[in-house]
């Protein structure tokens, strides 16, 4: 009976890793702080700081309108999600172990510098994390990417820039479908009555 006892815990024990290793995928990022480097030409870095409390949220698979605004007494930045001509998908992550994973291709920047506004795609179509980290034990992340745009200094042509944003917080996943977890106790139940009882 102990062999059966120890078999049957050694498969809830596998089900458990394997669930946990599993991705899974983010319901919900709050971001409590975000950041943004400008970096123009020769003007530059400047750096744009913005706490939040409470957090701004990122909801995973919906689009909106306006999502945080990081500001500095030199420019501001206005980062939102839209479907756009392209059909974009709503913003997407998932979370493997230590590692994150966000699809925000439908991100779009609004940024006032110079008495100017300009308004861009944040996370063109061949853009990855530059970095991301994301912590089991309380859920906080933290990533960061950058862009490159075109801007005015005031001359007559505009200059090449290029934008790095930074986002810090905590997030909540989806929980793994309850049927995956009935899945795990069948397979328990059809081990243990396979077995033929000892003689």
């Amino acid at each position: 009976m102990n062999k059966i006892s120890i078999f049957l815990g050694n498969i809830a024990l596998f089900f458990a890793i394997s669930a946990s290793a599993a991705p899974v995928a983010i319901d919900t990022m709050f971001v409590d702080n975000a950041s943004a480097t400008l970096t123009a030409g020769i003007v530059g870095p400047l750096t744009a700081s913005t706490p939040f409390d409470p957090a701004l949220e990122i909801t995973m698979g919906s689009f909106q309108s306006s999502i945080l605004n990081i500001t500095s007494n030199i420019y501001s930045l206005n980062i939102y999600s839209e479907a756009g001509t392209s059909g974009n998908p709503a913003p997407s992550g998932y979370v493997d172990g230590s590692a994150i994973s966000v699809d925000f291709s439908s991100l779009r920047g609004n940024l006032s510098y110079n008495s100017n506004t300009y308004d861009f795609a944040l996370w063109p179509l061949t853009t990855t994390l530059d970095y991301g980290t994301y912590s089991q034990l309380d859920g906080t992340f933290d990533i960061g990417w950058s862009e490159n745009l075109n801007i005015d200094l005031g001359s007559v042509l505009l200059e090449p820039a290029n934008l790095e944003v930074n986002l810090q917080g905590y997030l909540t996943t989806i929980p793994v479908p309850a049927a995956i977890w009935l899945f795990g106790s069948g397979i328990l139940v059809l081990f243990g009555f396979s077995r033929k009882k000892p003689k």
